[in-house]
């Protein structure tokens, strides 16, 4: 199986605009500006480490060229001159796919898989990136998600993140609310 990734409308590199079903080619001779995939899902977040990232099946048809790149993780993509454009794959195969694949967890946390795939990652979410990454890019959890998927001696810090971020919200709704009248303002007193 081979996955390419895209932007939340279906583009690839150079904004070029892809749709499912379809099959594309090019004349180019130079593999670089061919149509890029991988072979796993890890590969293709790799190029489009997004939470909007779309992926989808293909399929290579014409000539193919080989590459390793040492991106956030070390991948081996592939470029092809036609490519099919076969199925998109839904959010929950994607975040199937990266836990099988072993996707390194800080990788797959763009795509802000549920909190079902993230407790998979048990032992790996040690240490101060991952109690950053956790708590700052994962608002969407609960509190008692973060204090499961983190160790014990980092729930303190849990705790005081969870408290300042409801301090900061009740200060922000004081802040939105109207004024209240005082004794000499209009509008006190009986109608």
């Amino acid at each position: 199986m081979y996955i390419k990734a895209f932007d939340k409308d279906l583009r690839g590199s150079e904004s070029f605009q892809f749709e499912v079903g379809k099959t594309y080619t090019t004349k180019a001779d130079n593999p670089v500006v061919w149509f890029h995939y991988g072979d796993k899902a890890t590969t293709a977040l790799c190029f489009y480490p997004k939470e909007d990232t779309r992926f989808c099946i293909v399929e290579p048809l014409g000539r193919t060229h080989t590459r390793y790149h040492h991106r956030c993780v070390t991948v081996k993509s592939f470029a092809t001159d036609a490519i099919r454009i076969v199925r998109e794959l839904s959010h929950d195969e994607v975040c199937r796919l990266l836990f099988e694949e072993h996707c390194p967890w800080w990788l797959a946390n763009y795509l802000k898989p549920p909190f079902e795939v993230m407790a998979k990652y048990g032992n790996s979410l040690r240490g101060e990136l991952a109690v950053s990454e956790i708590l700052t890019k994962r608002s969407d959890l609960t509190v008692d998600q973060h204090l499961a998927l983190l160790p014990k001696k980092h729930h303190l810090t849990v705790y005081k993140y969870h408290y300042r971020k409801t301090i900061a919200m009740q200060k922000l709704q004081c802040a939105e609310q109207p004024a209240q009248p005082t004794a000499n303002s209009m509008g006190v007193g009986a109608p």
